[in-house]
């Protein structure tokens, strides 16, 4: 396999950087009820800072709680019940953001109806509803072969995995497919790599894993060792 991953690339891939520019939007929440209802009502664009943007934002855990509902749910209600539910929410299971809307709103209506009382934050602790545009900059690192694509996952920064693997979903209108493995897919073909990349369930990893998972799967596909960031 030595061969393919020196073989030229048609079209080089050229990282890409980026960050958030938040945009708070003066509404917050203090209960579940309000939650709900803010739901019901909130942009697309909100919904998507919250679920898969706020990832990026300056002190947010990206292990346990990989969105703001879950983190919400486990710091200022401290639900644990909830936390997990809103944890193990995969907005990549849905064709459209409404779908997706629609999905937490079931959720959370399911679970208050269960409910002796409804849920309050504690004081400082409210839910403050966000949304951001993201500013994307063309970096300096661009790869020709596998080998060098390789090398290069492991000098660009997180924020450029996070636009490679979760904006791209969105952007190319196929939940299950990304930057990278589109690359590989119409420079090499590599079905199975192919395959084997959109199968990751990158909601649930950080962008360290997912990188990281990255270079093992083009390893253990090509049988040569891609060196891992340190």
């Amino acid at each position: 396999m030595a061969k393919i991953l020196d073989q030229v690339a048609e079209n080089p891939f050229w990282f890409q950087e980026c960050f958030l520019m938040g945009m708070p939007l003066g509404k917050k929440v203090v209960n579940l009820r309000e939650l709900l209802e803010g739901l019901r009502e909130m942009d697309e664009s909100m919904l998507f800072y919250h679920l898969i943007q706020s990832r990026l934002a300056l002190g947010q855990p990206v292990v346990e709680y990989p969105n703001d509902f879950a983190l919400w749910a486990a710091n200022a209600l401290q639900d644990s019940k909830l936390a997990e539910q809103f944890s193990s929410f995969n907005p990549f299971e849905y064709q459209n953001l409404g779908l997706v809307r629609q999905a937490l709103v079931d959720v959370l209506e399911e679970y208050l109806w269960d409910l002796p009382y409804v849920p309050w934050a504690r004081s400082g602790f409210e839910f403050h509803f966000c949304q951001a545009s993201v500013v994307v900059m063309h970096s300096l690192i661009s790869a020709h072969t596998l080998k060098e694509f390789c090398g290069a996952l492991t000098q660009v920064g997180l924020d450029s995995i996070y636009y490679h693997f979760f904006e791209a979903r969105w952007r190319l209108g196929e939940l299950k497919s990304d930057d990278f493995s589109f690359w590989i897919e119409t420079n090499f073909g590599l079905p199975e790599l192919v395959k084997a990349i959109r199968d990751v369930d990158i909601y649930f990893y950080n962008l360290k894993e997912l990188r990281e998972t990255l270079l093992g799967l083009i390893h253990l596909h090509l049988g040569e060792l891609c060196d891992h960031p340190g």
